[in-house]
């Protein structure tokens, strides 16, 4: 069984795509008026938006046979389902680990996949294949 969604939070809610760019506006301007460089606050636009990439571009996740993939605009990850140790499912995403428990190391080692992009019945079979192959 294989299972693919995209997840885009921008384009799912433009109220907090308004207020991002706003403060990335704002926090340009900030940079270029104390520290007058055009390239610094260019720069800190820059590292605002990588930051946040994970809600402004798109994220293709893919649950199959092998493991599981994530798709993101600067590069894909893949992790083989022998090498994960936990699920945690919280109302919006589910963190899967390669830690039998919870370490600071989880966001960096495993994948969070948003269930933005998928409907109740998805999230529900996203949810049990997650259950079903992760041993608890």
């Amino acid at each position: 069984m294989t299972l693919t969604w995209t997840a885009h939070p921008a384009r799912r809610r433009p109220d907090q795509l308004a207020l991002v760019v706003a403060v990335l506006l704002l926090s340009a301007w900030a940079v270029l008026v104390t520290l007058e460089s055009p390239f610094l606050a260019l720069l800190a636009v820059v590292f605002l938006v990588l930051s946040i990439g994970s809600f402004l571009f798109p994220t293709r996740y893919q649950l199959d046979e092998r493991g599981v993939a994530q798709r993101r605009f600067l590069g894909s990850r893949f992790r083989p389902w022998d090498e994960l140790r936990r699920v945690q499912v919280g109302p919006g995403a589910a963190l899967v680990s390669p830690f039998a428990r919870p370490s600071w190391m989880d966001r960096h080692r495993g994948f969070v996949l948003y269930f933005d992009g998928l409907d109740a019945e998805g999230k529900r079979q996203v949810v049990e294949l997650l259950q079903v192959r992760v041993p608890a």
